[in-house]
């Protein structure tokens, strides 16, 4: 399992505690990554339910200095602990060129964008989403969203292998919170063993997500670390790959639990 913490370059994610900028924004990924974090998913964009759209230019003019900034800390090689999550092919491009090896993708991509990643050899986050964020919440509506979910990430999947990408590059994201709605979140976390069998790799954003908060009672991101854990260990316990998280510390932690409970169960009885 490995575990991508969540910083945002921007002053309107949904979660407050993931937006950071500057030297805060550079300590905080050193951090998560001291505390177990595989790599750091930073984005300037918010694409939480109903933002607006924000230009190349100006992703770029906050993604490009944390890079440099990471760069002189890291190192060259630890951009292999950086991905970039974007929608848009020229800051995706600008990032590569710079030695990004991961994007992060919630758009599903285009046609430029495949073939992009096909060139670069870089990994690819494709993940089901039913439009942009301005209006995704308004076309939430399935009839078998488990179904319909597996159709288009094989479809786009088979058009990636078509533009030169090799499916180890491939990962897939069901879109939990994108277009969907809270019964539709649960039930493809209930029935995402169903995506493996394709065998790409699986990654799930479920953290602090309103569906938590539905069900819990609490209307504030804030207060949904607990409800978060739960939901995050039950997709552990059913072979997921890659969670993406705002709390590396915590599930760092809860791993360490599953995997030293883990060891004992192939012991005879």
């Amino acid at each position: 399992m490995q575990l991508w913490g969540v910083i945002n370059l921007t002053p309107d994610s949904f979660y407050a505690g993931s937006r950071s900028a500057g030297d805060e924004a550079l300590n905080r990924a050193a951090q998560m990554l001291a505390d177990g974090a595989d790599k750091i998913d930073v984005g300037a964009e918010s694409t939480r339910p109903g933002a607006e759209t924000i230009s190349a230019s100006e992703q770029l003019n906050v993604l490009l200095p944390f890079i440099d900034e990471f760069v002189a800390v890291h190192g060259q090689n630890g951009l292999r602990n950086i991905s970039i999550d974007t929608r848009d092919v020229a800051v995706m491009r600008a990032c590569l060129d710079k030695g990004v090896t991961t994007i992060n993708d919630v758009s599903g991509g285009s046609d430029e964008i495949y073939r992009l990643i096909g060139a670069s050899g870089a990994d690819y986050v494709l993940m089901h989403t039913t439009g942009g964020p301005k209006t995704m919440q308004q076309s939430a509506a399935y009839d078998n969203v488990t179904a319909e979910v597996l159709q288009y990430l094989r479809e786009k999947s088979d058009v990636l292998l078509a533009a030169g990408a090799k499916a180890s590059q491939i990962i897939w994201d069901t879109g939990i919170g994108f277009g969907k709605l809270a019964g539709h979140n649960l039930q493809l976390i209930a029935q995402h063993a169903q995506f493996r069998r394709d065998g790409y790799r699986l990654l799930a954003g479920v953290s602090r997500k309103s569906f938590i908060g539905k069900i819990t009672g609490h209307a504030d991101p804030a207060e949904r670390l607990v409800g978060t854990l739960a939901v995050q260990t039950y997709l552990t316990l059913r072979g997921l790959d890659i969670l993406r998280v705002h709390d590396v510390k915590e599930m760092a932690e809860t791993l360490a639990v599953i995997s030293a409970i883990r060891e004992y169960e192939l012991q005879p009885a």
